[in-house]
């Protein structure tokens, strides 16, 4: 059993520290002193109660915004915290990160480029850093720390960076989850099905969305067999930026989604009632566009592989919210890398290329 420090008090952080305790796993649930109050009721109901598809509770042994003491008290890290707030958490777990204790971000999003770059420029070498292929799982957390669950509990990808660095990341988390080692970075935060299927089901349903008082469902409510038709067409755009790395993609979204348009499928009856977004501010827009969707858009234009429904997708977005994300996003060229071109991607996120 391991010590594992939780960074994020979102869904993720305290659905995870509730598994993981579970599990056996001494857990410290943590983040920084802004979430002091959130992290304090949690400390005062003290037990997580897990629901939808995993059922129990489990008890952290501490929640505190006290950072430091949680790092220093653990032998692995676990970041799970939103991809606009990378920067922010890389420089603020960098005073206590040693090579000794491992780092795993959830839904990284390349976020390792971003931890690995700080690390790096405050001296701090020899970080095992890398993340997750999309969240460990889909969850929401209500007031009273209940963490609903909504799809199995599955096998996650997993690669550091750089990406020689994978087998050393996958062995130290092994008993933590059951992980599949990636080729790339790239692979695990393009694989997941968020980046095909929040921002398109987000801009098929804009008007009910902003219509809708923050009671909006995109999987109750925003589903239908012409979106699944764009979802698809998306796919297929990601199958060939895959191809170029050599990447096996995970199949269509397709057929969960007609899953969870049949409503005698009880597969995905947790998942179906997951609320939002409820507005154009909610994450799947101010998060994924920006971090995820812009990040893809820019590695596939420097391989040189044209996907113009992202790019068409990414352009009306922007001008729904009034926003360049492009401009202010996760791309290449923010990331300082524009200068890698075609096969030079390959060789640069790839492990064994």
């Amino acid at each position: 059993m391991k010590k594992i420090a939780i960074v994020g008090c979102g869904g993720t952080g305290h659905a995870l520290a509730a598994i993981l305790s579970q599990r056996g796993h001494t857990v410290f649930l943590t983040d920084g002193p802004q979430y002091r109050e959130m992290l304090e009721k949690s400390r005062k109901i003290g037990a997580i109660r897990l629901a939808g598809t995993v059922s129990g509770e489990g008890r952290p042994e501490c929640i505190t915004p006290d950072v430091e003491t949680a790092l220093s008290l653990a032998e692995l890290i676990i970041v799970c915290t939103l991809s606009t707030r990378d920067e922010e958490v890389a420089q603020m777990i960098c005073p206590y990160v040693t090579p000794e204790k491992p780092i795993l971000i959830s839904a990284g999003n390349g976020a390792s480029l971003i931890f690995h770059r700080i690390f790096e420029q405050a001296g701090k070498e020899n970080i095992l850093v890398g993340e997750t292929g999309g969240n460990f799982f889909p969850c929401r957390l209500s007031e009273d720390r209940t963490a609903t669950i909504g799809l199995p509990l599955s096998p996650k990808k997993i690669a550091a960076f750089p990406p020689q660095n994978t087998p050393r990341l996958t062995a130290a988390f092994q008993e933590v989850w059951d992980f599949i080692p990636a080729d790339s970075i790239l692979c695990t935060a393009f694989d997941g099905p968020n980046l095909i299927c929040h921002m398109a089901g987000t801009l098929l349903n804009i008007s009910k969305i902003e219509n809708s008082g923050g009671t909006f469902s995109l999987f109750r409510d925003g589903i239908s067999p012409g979106v699944i038709n764009l979802l698809d067409a998306l796919w297929q755009e990601k199958c060939r930026v895959f191809q170029f790395f050599g990447f096996e993609p995970a199949p269509s979204p397709r057929k969960m989604f007609e899953g969870i348009l049949d409503l005698s499928n009880e597969d995905y009856r947790y998942f179906r009632e997951m609320d939002g977004p409820g507005s154009l501010d909610h994450r799947y827009i101010s998060e994924d566009a920006p971090c995820l969707t812009c990040f893809f858009v820019s590695v596939a234009r420097a391989a040189g592989i044209p996907v113009p429904l992202f790019e068409g997708m990414t352009a009306l977005m922007s001008a729904i919210t009034g926003k360049d994300f492009c401009r202010e996003g996760r791309t290449l060229k923010n990331l300082g890398l524009d200068y890698l071109k075609g096969e030079e991607l390959i060789s640069y996120f790839c492990s064994s290329r």
